[in-house]
């Protein structure tokens, strides 16, 4: 983790740099125009830098090794004009994000960063875009990912355990193939939901699997709607198919069984990834000595 802080700090420093390089040729331009207000001469075209994603919630796990930044403009981005021409990027840039990448201990480690300004909500549908700005469905996505990160640390982090527990279903999803096209959201979503009932952090983990199991992820069952856009009926599942639908659903079935049994650790795989094997006690008859072994192991993961 302190790699990681040491490498977004780093690119958060350049950034910073990079707007105020950008102020100075802002004012230097003003200076030959006197028509242009003085507030505008002082202003940066950025706003500021947002942690999005799995860095700004803190949700990161050992193997993450890319982390998403977004750069707040004032007005809509014109990559060409604002970056590629006044500042010297040495890095592979596909005009829509700019990906960074650094060699540590732990192997390579990556950082997107993306480009959006709250004036890209204003423009009218029917308004043309011009091709030289970013594609408005990037930069819409991109605020998107900011909203989501605010009701994430506004909303879920407050809860006990639901980082802990989040850590261990997001975990599954990188060692299960059935799971790996289960994104962080529609997780976060659901661990929101169970903890709001007042559930203990085993039950809420089981009730997780319940509702997967009882299909919601299939087609033809009821949508999830993510939380930070009230205005909006998009599911946050819509981009799964048919088939990862009902692989997801399948193996929630075969956790929920393999839990039943005490056997989670089984369930979680732990064995593929050795740096987060946790040693536990063998089953016990009690059942409260199983809740506790169930929230072991979803807190050590932490």
């Amino acid at each position: 983790l302190n790699t990681i802080e040491q490498f977004v700090n780093a690119v958060e420093s350049a950034l910073k740099s990079c707007s105020e390089r950008l102020q100075t040729s802002n004012t230097s331009s003003v200076n030959d125009n006197s028509s242009i207000s003085e507030t505008n001469t002082n202003q940066s075209p950025l706003m500021g830098v947002c942690r999005i994603g799995l860095l700004g919630k803190s949700l990161i796990i050992k193997t993450d090794r890319l982390f998403h930044i977004v750069v707040l403009s004032i007005l809509s981005d014109n990559f060409d004009d604002t970056w590629k021409n006044k500042i010297q990027i040495q890095y592979q840039i596909d005009n829509e994000t700019i990906e960074l990448q650094t060699n540590t201990e732990e192997g390579m480690m990556y950082i997107s960063i993306a480009f959006t300004s709250f004036s890209i909500q204003q423009q009218d549908k029917s308004e043309n875009q011009s091709d030289e700005l970013l594609s408005k469905i990037n930069c819409l996505n991109a605020l998107n990912s900011i909203l989501s990160t605010r009701w994430f640390q506004n909303q879920v982090s407050t809860r006990q355990h639901a980082s802990a527990l989040v850590r261990c279903l997001r975990y599954k999803t990188k060692v299960s193939t059935n799971w790996k096209s289960l994104s962080s959201e529609p997780i976060e979503i659901l661990i929101d939901y169970t903890l709001s009932q007042s559930l203990s952090a085993v039950n809420a983990f089981r009730r997780v699997l319940e509702y997967i199991s009882g299909g919601l992820v299939l087609s033809n069952g009821p949508s999830l709607r993510m939380p930070w856009q009230t205005d909006s009926m998009k599911d946050v599942l819509e981009n799964l198919t048919y088939q990862e639908r009902n692989d997801i659903t399948q193996e929630a079935q075969m956790g929920l069984r393999l839990m039943s049994f005490g056997q989670l650790m089984k369930w979680l795989e732990q064995s593929k990834i050795h740096q987060l094997m946790v040693s536990l006690p063998k089953r016990s008859l009690s059942d409260m000595d199983d809740q506790i072994r169930v929230k072991r192991q979803c807190t050590e993961l932490e």
